[in-house]
């Protein structure tokens, strides 16, 4: 497989990333990942934030987003650096199977598109307001074409792109913030309180912003999907920058500014407030931050959908195919006005998501690390994975089924305040207690699939004829010859032979000790 076109074709959007691939300096990442903090979106969060709670509170708010998020950034970023997995692959191995991931594939992909429509419900208020005989209708049409175009270009085309644009965005940044401290009237920022005190009726307002913050996990998450390819003597360094310091840029910088912008300008909506002073270059720059996080957001919306659908419909046509599907669905919610439901969505999404990211870490340190009831490794394999596991679909189903009704009001607004916190404890808690039930069980499965030892590092594979290391290889009883990994998740006629007539494998050789299993994460 050519590495020069490797980005832009697949990205290894459906397999593990091999040690020859991981060569990128934790930087580079950490540029990317900089990229999100530098979203439109924080500036407006921060804005609509302060208005509603004040700055102390909203400040506060800020302070566990940056321990809690940057926690699970620290974790994922970790275990993608050393497993080659993104987020998605690591679920497979850890408690839900090879079928049971696509569910929380579903739920992931959602949070980018949210996240493309309000970035680009950003744009759209610049552009109407520099052009405002042009309706927000043909301006969401053509932003929603010109990500469809960018969908296609991958990992080096991202880090070329902040690289660039970052200067440009903080020359402009420091241009807004000179002109909101010069105001005629200045509001005291830090002191400030909303004239009308936050209702409590949704339980005390610390609570009510934390809640608001977990919808933002995948910032975390997503440490994953790009620490994957970070070179394996950076990975310490670049899980802390991954993980803590892009959470203390995002949640102590680009939020607390916005929130003193939207207080001193007297309007919440960045690509306004730029606009206003910029002129058409404030547009151009509201533009190019949008470049910069939307094509972020296709790219993890996309490795989200092709996992999703290479297991489901056996379908695989490429990264970049889902990439367009994650602008088109972006597009069709911008039109739909998420962006004035910012923060009841943000509540509401976080139940999802806090229930799966919390059920992957809690299978890593309770049943992986202490319990020892879930294998050591992070298979990802069709071949050596039970379709589903109990252990990691019964705690989101579970989480899930108690907290989306308190989502939805149930229980009132305090029920919508603590439904992500109950959503995010029953994720934690469940695996453990699940996995101590069945005796780790859903876990082993056997197969004939097993590479036999003593095979070349690079195998090709009998399928699509690339090459590919023996880690991601399978030898396929259906095809009698090896397999790499996305061709063995795409056939749909196997029928899952290697499972049906296993060999009699002891403990020692069961998939999660095979030769070609993902290694282990070391304590």
């Amino acid at each position: 497989m050519e590495q020069s076109n490797l980005d832009r074709r697949e990205d290894y959007a459906l397999r593990y990333v091999p040690q020859s691939f991981r060569l990128w300096h934790w930087s580079s990442i950490f540029n990317v990942l900089i990229g999100v903090s530098t979203a439109m979106f924080f500036l407006s969060w921060g804005s609509e934030l302060t208005l509603k709670y004040g700055t102390i509170p909203t400040i506060w708010g800020m302070v566990f987003g940056v321990v809690f998020i940057g926690s699970v950034g620290f974790f994922f970023s970790w275990i993608g650096s050393k497993t080659g997995l993104d987020s998605d692959l690591i679920t497979r191995g850890s408690g839900y199977g090879f079928m049971g991931s696509a569910i929380a594939s579903i739920i992931y992909s959602f949070n980018y598109v949210m996240f493309f429509a309000f970035e680009g419900s950003i744009l759209v208020g610049a552009l109407h307001t520099t052009l405002p005989h042009i309706s927000s209708l043909v301006w969401e049409i053509i932003i929603g074409i010109g990500f469809i175009i960018l969908a296609t270009w991958g990992m080096k085309f991202l880090n070329w792109l902040m690289w660039i644009t970052l200067p440009i965005y903080l020359i402009a940044v420091a241009i807004v913030w000179y002109h909101a401290s010069h105001v005629p009237r200045p509001i005291p920022w830090l002191s400030y309180h909303p004239s009308t005190a936050a209702s409590t009726t949704a339980g005390p307002v610390l609570l009510q912003l934390a809640a608001t913050v977990f919808a933002l996990i995948s910032m975390g998450t997503q440490g994953a999907d790009l620490g994957r390819f970070v070179r394996s003597k950076d990975r310490t360094i670049g899980s802390f920058f991954n993980g803590y310091v892009v959470m203390i840029i995002t949640f102590l910088g680009v939020v607390l500014l916005g929130s003193y912008f939207g207080l001193e300008l007297h309007q919440s909506n960045p690509g306004i407030y730029f606009t206003s002073i910029l002129g058409t270059g404030g547009v151009l720059i509201v533009l190019i931050t949008q470049v910069r996080i939307n094509s972020i957001n296709v790219y993890s919306g996309s490795l989200a959908y092709a996992n999703f659908f290479s297991r489901v419909f056996h379908f695989t046509p490429g990264r970049q195919w889902w990439g367009i599907l994650t602008a088109i669905f972006g597009t069709i919610l911008m039109m739909g006005n998420i962006f004035a439901h910012m923060l009841q969505i943000l509540t509401f999404e976080g139940v999802f998501i806090i229930a799966w990211a919390m059920s992957v870490i809690s299978d890593t340190l309770f049943n992986k690390w202490l319990l020892k009831l879930s294998p050591a490794g992070y298979e990802y394999k069709r071949a050596f994975l039970p379709q589903f596991n109990i252990v990691g679909i019964g705690s989101l189903i579970i989480a899930l089924i108690i907290s989306v009704p308190l989502a939805f009001g149930a229980a009132g607004p305090k029920g919508q305040t603590f439904a992500p916190f109950v959503s995010a404890t029953l994720g934690l808690f469940l695996p453990p207690i699940i996995a101590m039930i069945s005796r780790g069980s859903s876990y082993r499965i056997q197969s004939t699939a097993q590479l036999e030892p003593g095979h070349m590092s690079l195998l090709p594979c009998s399928k699509c004829s690339d090459q590919f290391e023996s880690t991601d290889m399978v030898e396929c009883p259906f095809h009698q010859a090896t397999l790499c990994s996305v061709c063995c998740a795409s056939e749909g006629h196997c029928h899952d032979m290697c499972k049906d007539e296993p060999r009699q494998l002891n403990n020692s050789s069961q998939s999660s000790n095979s030769p070609n299993t993902v290694s282990p994460i070391e304590k």
